[in-house]
């Protein structure tokens, strides 16, 4: 619920969902269906008006405000379609970042980061700035960053949205591998073709939750 001037708007309403470790689920629905809504809760950058989430362990809804930032830090990898990689730090820079937040130590920091870059693939790019890679690179490198804390779950919002078939295809293969390895993902897709390559597939429409179905994860 959030109000719009005098009017009180329900986002959600009544919707029930569980996401078990190592599921890879896609969240789909048009424009206000409430799908950036769930987003924004499983995220910790909002709180439910009435209900319950539980975060590993954690009932969020219940949780100080104070404390949302270092549980969003430690227990959630987010992935946006714009990338939000700061331009002036290089690819492992960005990497590093959210373990300086978490106050790691150096050594483990660069030990952490350069495993996640090779895990996505640019163990050759590490020095490079964002504006001297790809868009899909670029996303590799969020993928990357979003690891580096070995997170309960990663939160992925349209993150092919800005990429052409070749780099969505190859953003895609990188989700399966790192949830065949037992990442746990969740996707906000308005793509079909992207949905059906995960391993679930829940549809929101009118702030409720009117499908949730498991696919055998096709191709793009």
């Amino acid at each position: 619920m959030y109000r719009q001037g005098v009017l009180e708007v329900e986002a959600l309403a009544g919707v029930d969902l569980w996401v078990k470790p190592g599921e890879f689920v896609s969240i789909m629905g048009s424009s206000g269906s409430g799908k950036s809504t769930m987003m924004n809760i499983l995220g910790c950058l909002d709180k439910p008006t009435s209900g319950s989430y539980i975060l590993d362990g954690i009932d969020i809804s219940k949780t100080p405000d104070s404390m949302l930032s270092t549980i969003r830090n430690k227990k959630i990898g987010f992935i946006f379609q714009s990338f939000n990689l700061l331009p002036k730090l290089n690819a492992f820079e960005n990497v590093e970042l959210p373990m300086i937040y978490a106050g790691l130590a150096k050594s483990e920091r660069r030990k952490r980061a350069l495993e996640a870059l090779e895990r996505v693939g640019l163990s050759d790019r590490i020095k490079h700035k964002p504006n001297e890679m790809s868009g899909g690179q670029r996303q590799r490198v969020a993928i990357a960053r979003a690891l580096v804390n070995e997170p309960a779950v990663i939160l992925a919002d349209e993150p092919t949205g800005n990429l052409d078939s070749k780099s969505t295809f190859e953003i895609i293969d990188i989700f399966r591998r790192l949830n065949d390895e037992g990442a746990t993902i969740v996707m906000v897709t308005h793509e079909p073709d992207v949905a059906s390559c995960t391993k679930r597939i829940v549809t929101f429409k009118d702030g409720r939750k009117i499908n949730d179905e498991a696919v055998m994860g096709g191709n793009i």
